[in-house]
């Protein structure tokens, strides 16, 4: 492995390439059960407050950037070889330990060859992120309508709030206009409106901003989750955020036991009925500006459906809403 220089920014990190032993991985994650997990890097610079797999504290000051850079022969080589075999998997996705679309070039080259690797074996690609997808990427997904799947994350509209939550994350502006762009390329995309953060982003009014600021850019959906707390985060709090937030935060979780919730141990969820109210408030301001929000499961097992099982199929019929609690009811 080598160095090739650090990340500047209010987050930074040493970027490393290494070799990877093999392109995928079993998919932990039930809703994406089925699918190959391919992460092109390991370690992330946006640097969220939030982010359950951050280095905590000041760790995050000395973090490191993981490029696998021989990834795309070894994902074509196994894609082929279970092709050969009639095992190919329901699809590849990209981002569960990393963003993949990182403004870092090496890295935005290795997940394009990787997608395209994945596309051209005839199997879809889906990602998450909270990054822009550049204009270099829309070539490639023209090609392949129907066959790329994005969920896209915002926390908030307000620029003076993101900065004590996603430190190096592009603007929410920017990635408007990337879900614009991407549905101009024929990519099926979900917003995904995330942590929502009691008496902090959960508010109407910052709903209701966020909201609009999807419509604008064409988009119909979205799937919502709140915050969900790790060990090491109430420490972090504390270190980078306003102290009224830092308590607001605290005394929500207040009484709360430690429970697992799907893949992750030691884990915090609020309590219901706030986080009820809040997705009512949310999918009451979706219904009234032609948004469906839906509430993801991953961190609301007793409330939500998948992410990608709650996906609309085109506008030709009534949509699949099983295992969804529907929290908001027009007529109330």
């Amino acid at each position: 492995m080598y160095s090739t220089g650090a990340q500047t920014g209010p987050f930074s990190a040493r970027i490393i390439k290494v070799e990877a032993d093999q392109a995928t991985e079993r998919a932990r994650r039930s809703c994406i059960r089925g699918m190959a997990v391919c992460n092109p890097a390991d370690g992330c610079i946006f640097g969220c407050t939030f982010c359950p797999v951050l280095p905590r504290g000041r760790e995050r000051e000395t973090n490191e950037i993981r490029i696998r850079v021989n990834l795309p022969a070894l994902l074509r080589r196994e894609l082929t070889s279970r092709s050969r075999q009639n095992l190919l998997p329901s699809g590849v996705y990209f981002g569960t330990i990393s963003d993949p679309f990182q403004p870092i070039e090496p890295l935005l080259e290795i997940t394009h060859e990787c997608m395209r690797a994945a596309l051209e074996s005839g199997v879809d690609v889906h990602f998450q992120t909270r990054g822009v997808v550049p204009e270099s990427f829309g070539t490639l997904f023209r090609r392949f309508p129907g066959q790329v799947h994005a969920q896209v994350t915002l926390f908030s509209m307000d620029e003076n709030l993101i900065p004590h939550y996603e430190f190096n994350t592009p603007r929410s502006q920017e990635r408007i206009e990337s879900i614009r762009r991407l549905i101009a390329w024929g990519v099926d995309v979900l917003a995904r409106i995330e942590p929502l953060v009691p008496f902090v982003s959960d508010t109407a009014g910052h709903l209701e901003g966020l909201v609009r600021n999807l419509t604008s850019a064409g988009l119909t959906r979205a799937s919502a989750a709140y915050l969900v707390l790790r060990p090491h985060m109430l420490e972090l709090f504390q270190e980078v955020l306003p102290a009224a937030h830092y308590h607001s935060i605290k005394g929500s979780f207040k009484g709360q036991a430690w429970r697992t919730v799907g893949i992750q141990q030691m884990t915090k969820l609020l309590p219901e009925r706030t986080r009820l109210k809040g997705y009512r408030r949310l999918q009451s301001i979706g219904a009234r500006l032609g948004v469906e929000v839906t509430i993801c499961a991953c961190q609301n097992p007793s409330l939500g459906t998948s992410c990608l099982t709650a996906r609309s199929s085109g506008n030709t019929g009534p949509k699949d809403r099983s295992g969804q609690l529907q929290l908001f009811q027009p007529n109330n």
